[in-house]
Parts: C-alpha cells; sequence; structure tokens
C-alpha cells in the first residue's frame, strides 16, 4: 500500500505520532512517504515541502499572521491562524498515485484548495485530527465556542468587526475545497471524535474513528527512580513532581499552574523537587520548591530517564485532545495527576494509574498527590500506569488500526 503523510512540522506531538505510524508501516513492508515543511528529517522517505520561496512570499505570510495577531481580542481564550502559504501548495505528482493520502497537522502550510486539486477525487484522503485547527475557521483550541457547528459565522476570539470577516469567509473557502472529497476523519481520543462528529465543516465525512496515539515501547524504558535520579543529579529525600512541555512559556500547557501545585506540596510535605522540561524555564523556584530544570528532551533515551526520577508527572493544561506526555510518563512507572480537560479522560485511569482533577483546582491536585505520597501509594500506581499503557497503547495496535481504516477506504474506493 503506498501512503503519503503530511505534518507542517518534523517534530511535536502530531509529528511523533506520525513518524511512529510511517515506520510501523514501512516495518510491515508498505510504501509510506512523509512530507512536510519545517523541520530536518533525516530519513530516505522523507521530503521538505516548502512553497514559500522568495523573500516577497514570506513576507506575504508575515503580514497576515501579525494582523489576524492584532485583530484578536485582547483576552481571547485560544490560538487563531488562517495563515497558510501565500503561494499554491499542490503535492508531488507522486502523490496523485498514491493510495492514501494521509494528513496529520498541515496548517501555516497547506492551501487546501490548490493541495486537494493535485490529488484525483478518487483518493480517500484520511485525516488525523489534533486540535480544532481543521474543524473550523482557524482556531487551534475551543473552549465554549458554539461556533463550530454554525459554519463560524461570528468568531468570538476577534474584535468587532473582525469577528464578522475573517472566520466565516475562510470556513466556506475550506468547504468548497472539502466538497465531494472522500475524507476519513480520526479523533485522536473520543473528546476529538466528539469535536469532529460537531464540526459543520466534517458533515460530509465517510467515515469518524478514534485512534489513540501510540508508543514504541522498547524506546521507553523505565529505570529505577533511585538510579535515575543519581544520573540526572537529583538530591534524594524529597517528592519529585515533574512537568514538560516543548515550550514552557505556552500559557495553554499552564507551568505557573504547576508551580502552584508545587508549592501547595510542597508546604505540606516540607519541600519537593520539581523536575521540569522544556524550552524557557521562566521560574528559579522557592524555598518550598527546588528546581531542577535539564532543559529540552528530544529523546525517547532522554525522556524515559526524566520520567522514571519522578514521583508524579503533573498535566496542569487548560485544554489536551489527549495528553501523550501522559501516556509516556505511565510507560515509565510514574503516575500521572491531570486536570480533567479535553481528551486527558482517555490517556488516564483515575484512581488506578493517576487522577483528574477539575479545572484549574491546584490546591485539590496538591492535596490529592500528598495524601497518595503519605500512603505510599504511588509506586504502585506507577506499576499499574505501566502495565496498563504497554497493553493499551503498543504501536502496533495503532498501526493496525490505521491499515484497518485504509482497507476501509480503499473499499469505498
Amino acid at each position: 500500500m503506498r501512503v503519503a503523510h503530511y505534518n507542517t512540522f518534523a517534530d511535536g506531538g502530531a509529528a511523533v505520532l506520525m513518524l511512529r505510524l510511517h515506520a510501523a508501516l514501512r516495518e510491515l513492508g508498505h510504501d509510506s512517504r512523509v512530507r512536510h515543511r519545517k523541520g530536518n528529517l533525516r530519513l530516505p522517505d522523507a521530503e521538505r515541502l516548502e512553497f514559500c520561496r522568495s523573500w516577497l512570499d514570506r513576507q506575504r505570510e508575515r503580514i497576515r499572521q501579525r494582523f489576524e495577531t492584532w485583530a484578536l481580542r485582547p483576552d481571547a481564550p485560544s490560538f487563531y491562524g488562517r495563515y497558510r502559504s501565500p503561494q499554491p501548495t499542490p503535492p508531488p505528482a507522486a502523490d496523485a498515485t498514491a493510495d492514501i493520502v494521509h494528513l496529520h497537522w498541515v496548517s501555516q502550510w497547506l492551501d487546501l484548495p490548490s493541495f486537494l486539486a493535485g490529488i484525483p477525487e478518487h483518493v480517500p484522503i484520511v485525516w488525523t485530527i489534533h486540535d480544532m485547527s481543521a474543524l473550523a475557521g482557524g482556531c487551534f483550541l475551543d473552549f465554549g465556542c458554539d461556533q463550530l457547528g454554525k459554519k463560524c459565522g461570528v468568531c468570538p476570539l476577534f474584535k468587532p468587526p473582525f469577528n464578522k470577516i475573517l472566520a466565516g469567509p475562510e470556513w466556506e473557502r475550506r468547504s468548497r475545497a472539502l466538497a465531494g472529497r472522500k475524507i476519513f476523519a480520526v479523533g485522536n481520543s473520543a473528546f476529538t471524535a466528539g469535536l469532529i462528529q460537531k464540526s459543520a465543516l466534517f458533515n460530509g465525512v465517510e467515515k469518524i474513528v478514534t485512534i489513540h496515539p501510540a508508543l514504541k515501547m522498547d524506546e521507553f524504558t523505565r529505570h529505577d527512580k533511585t538510579e535515575a535520579r543519581r544520573l540526572l543529579g537529583i538530591a534524594p529525600g524529597r517528592l519529585v513532581l515533574g512537568f514538560g512541555a516543548a515550550a514552557l512559556t505556552d500559557i495553554n500547557k499552564g507551568f505557573n499552574r504547576f508551580c502552584e501545585v508545587a508549592e501547595k506540596a510542597g508546604q505540606k510535605l516540607g519541600g519537593v523537587t520539581a523536575l521540569v522540561f522544556g524550552d524557557g524555564l521562566p521560574a528559579a523556584g522557592s524555598a518550598q520548591v527546588k528546581i531542577h530544570g535539564p532543559g529540552k528532551l528530544s529523546s525517547p533515551a532522554q525522556l524515559s530517564l526524566a520520567y522514571s526520577a519522578m514521583d508524579v508527572f503533573v498535566v496542569t493544561s487548560r485544554m489536551e485532545t489527549f495528553g501523550q506526555v501522559a501516556t509516556e510518563a505511565q510507560a515509565c512507572g510514574t503516575p500521572v495527576w491531570a486536570f480533567d480537560v479535553g481528551g486527558l479522560r482517555d490517556a488516564i485511569q483515575p484512581g488506578a494509574t493517576g487522577n483528574l482533577i477539575p479545572f484549574p483546582d491546584t490546591g485539590q491536585m496538591a492535596e490529592g498527590i500528598c495524601a497518595q505520597a503519605r500512603a505510599g501509594n504511588l509506586p504502585a500506581m506507577g506499576d499499574r500506569a505501566a502495565a496498563w499503557v504497554r497493553q493499551t497503547f503498543p504501536v502496533e495496535k495503532m498501526a493496525e488500526q490505521y491499515l484497518q481504516l485504509y482497507r476501509d477506504a480503499l473499499a469505498k474506493k
């Protein structure tokens, strides 16, 4: 089977899922190819496609992005971006003869009308949805907007009059491009699949399924916690709370909320260590919280060591459509506490492998962690977490689910 994958970035959550699936398909003997815009993939079957080749194109793209940012309300609780390549983005000629074209996260890159015009109508499009960027008129995350099923006619993210002249026309433009196409939509969680069902833009899809992001279990090694802390230079004697994100300044990830949890836990336990990975560490700790920041961790080996050194991994995001870091931490024997938002209910077993707390109650989260730590329950929760994740989220299972979807799509061809 010939499959062409598209994702804007070479790294990040959507790219990780794509690359794990791509590798699994190649191992099974399928002709899988990767197309991306930004970053470097040192793979012979990956191709970087940049359609903005001139200085003028790049400036046009930057101006559009800055204008949309300026038009947003100051208190807009989400992220928005219609911006895409100002030039047509036709696919490589070889992809016109692919069996399946698989889109992942393609915002800030593909111009749907010109891209789909280069894919014959009989070729099925499988689209894995990681956030709302494909489902509406430009927003990435939804915190209660009622426009998803209303064609984004009045976008609450923008100041008037832009609330009526940006998202709505973009929705119409995308709708015309998708009309008549055979789209098979994949939600990365039951929550995301529910968003797809609500989206008026995806009313005509052939099928909606849920396929969870998976892990290559041999890449996430569970280390002894004492040894992992010694290797990372973390002093013994304190509870170790973990937090991680690609960018620690990402307001959705809520590093400030994690600091509140750590501070409150430190007050109850006489001090804690916060093991924090990611770019842009904005805090230096306090009397109750000693922060250990190894910086950005990119390889599974580095992540495995960090996760293994933690007693609890903490997710304080305002919204996660799944929560891949939660499954990674659990695979390394670390229970996870998170806010009960989005698709995190699919990634954690409350009471067994961690817990889910109403957003944004940092006090209840800290109290729950401390109670389990005092009772000595965290190691057993970590054992259950590792066993559950390894049984539920192996990459082989994900690959077979996608292959079955590909077969279903081709059967309807």
